[in-house]
């Protein structure tokens, strides 16, 4: 196989110069037959052949031969020396082993051993004979029942005696016993029911209302709305802002009281233009309305 490799190779090299030698032969026949080298001494009549450019045309056939010379044995020897190499490599035979198994039939019956039932004798009890008696009380009722003619004209007594009809009114029978006591079940408790609408503060309600970010987001859009310049006023001007969250987070009867109308005035109109809604109070898991309060105050320039 080796011989085979290296047999090939040579011919592959002497096909690849054979090529280079007829592809020689054939820009020199063109280069001939176009005329170049006449061509570059007409360009260059009465010129300065020493400039560049006439070394270079001249030497340009030249050149590109050597380039591609050297181009093709590149790439050849690229394609080639792997082959060659591969050829020099010893490869060593792949055996394969094969192991022999003894396959055992499954298909054969296993006898499992029955279980032997176990017969439990209960033990004998010692028993005692044992009868109880229940002493009866006979009473002897000597008095006879009265009938229901010795009933008529006759009063009620605890004994029967002989003696004059009469037609008295039969008292009612006398209750033996303790008295009876009769029980009237209380009322259950009457919840009261809460007005939706009233108004609670802070310390009526489970969870207070809140603005989203809390109170200092809500007092720096009020910083931020806030026109100053409404304010006929320099230094530092305080009010106190109340209003009503209601139900579904909005905000009504704002009121702002300071000692400045003008900076009152604009501050109830920073906060009416507040369009962020706040989260409702809450009272027994129900929202609810509650007042809030807040100071504020502001330096003016």
């Amino acid at each position: 196989m080796e011989c085979y490799l290296i047999c090939f190779y040579s011919i592959l090299k002497i096909v690849i110069n054979r090529l280079i030698q007829i592809y020689f032969i054939v820009m020199k026949n063109l280069l001939h037959a176009f005329g170049k080298d006449h061509l570059d001494e007409v360009v260059f009549a009465n010129r300065n052949k020493a400039y560049g450019a006439y070394a270079l045309r001249n030497e340009y056939s030249s050149q590109l031969t050597k380039a591609l010379f050297v181009g093709v044995t590149f790439f050849a020897s690229l394609s080639i020396v792997p082959l060659i190499v591969s050829s020099f490599e010893t490869r060593l035979p792949v055996t394969k082993e094969y192991t022999e198994h003894e396959f055992v039939p499954i298909n054969e019956p296993i006898d499992t051993p029955k279980p032997t039932p176990t017969s439990t004798v209960p033990q004998k009890v010692k028993t005692v004979e044992s009868t109880n008696y229940t002493p009866v009380r006979v009473v002897k009722n000597d008095k006879p029942v009265p009938t229901e003619e010795d009933k008529k004209n006759a009063a009620v007594s605890s004994v029967t005696s002989p003696g004059v009809e009469t037609t008295l009114p039969v008292a009612p029978p006398i209750q033996t016993g303790p008295p009876a006591t009769h029980y009237t079940p209380a009322a259950p408790p009457v919840a009261p029911v809460e007005d939706p609408d009233k108004i609670r503060t802070g310390s009526e309600v489970d969870v207070a209302a809140d603005f989203k970010g809390g109170i200092n987001a809500f007092r720096q859009k009020v910083s931020q709305n806030f026109d100053t310049e409404s304010v006929d006023h320099s230094g530092m001007v305080s009010g106190i802002i109340t209003f009503v969250v209601e139900r579904d987070g909005s905000i009504t009867n704002i009121k702002v009281t300071g000692q400045n109308a003008d900076f009152n005035k604009e501050a109830e109109r920073t906060v009416k233009s507040i369009k962020t809604k706040w989260t409702p109070a809450q009272l027994n898991g129900k929202t609810v309305r509650s007042s809030f309060r807040m100071p504020i105050s502001m330096r003016i320039e």
